[in-house]
């Protein structure tokens, strides 16, 4: 069962997928955000790692319909975002399947240097994908780069996402790497 502190952090988690903001996800709402990836990355939308975003985001779409949408009218609703973290976040193959997955796939677009970080501005524009203001996003970056070099790696930012899901700490400051929760 998740914890309030789970429910707040996934409630903010479900809001920013919501691309058109009316409570409700839908295919698109997973398009539109492959599609804001490519917006960002201009070209970028021919390159083999954006259609394998975007065919996880599909899957992620089809895995959200089939285990908590029940009535099949294509439409995911809070409750249902959230029994479905539930479930994944109960299962640590799916958690690595279906999260782990992802994050290692858009730390490799926002990487765009190659160098194995992700910068200060790398952050901010990987954050802005979700809508996230700048203003947010820099200041969360300061709060997650625990040893102060500037970057994080990919272990640092998995390790990362792994305690936004799962830490139960109020005011620990992984729970808003994407912003007030």
């Amino acid at each position: 069962m998740l914890t309030d502190i789970q429910t707040r952090k996934l409630t903010k988690l479900f809001r920013l997928y919501d691309a058109n903001d009316d409570g409700v996800l839908v295919q698109q709402d997973f398009i539109t955000l492959a599609m804001r990836l490519a917006n960002l990355r201009r070209g970028f939308q021919v390159s083999t790692n954006y259609d394998r975003i975007l065919a996880h985001l599909q899957q992620d779409w089809t895995c959200l319909c089939k285990t908590v949408n029940q009535n099949n009218d294509a439409h995911i609703t809070l409750d249902d975002w959230l029994a479905y973290y539930d479930q994944i976040l109960d299962d640590i193959k799916q958690y690595a399947s279906r999260v782990m997955t992802l994050v290692t796939l858009l730390f490799e677009a926002f990487d765009h240097d190659h160098d194995g970080q992700i910068s200060e501005q790398e952050w901010i524009s990987l954050l802005s994908l979700l809508n996230v203001q700048p203003i947010y996003a820099s200041s969360v970056f300061l709060n997650l780069d625990t040893n102060q070099d500037g970057a994080l790696t990919q272990d640092e930012v998995l390790t990362l996402i792994h305690d936004f899901f799962y830490v139960n700490e109020p005011h620990a400051a992984v729970n808003f790497m994407f912003g007030p929760y």
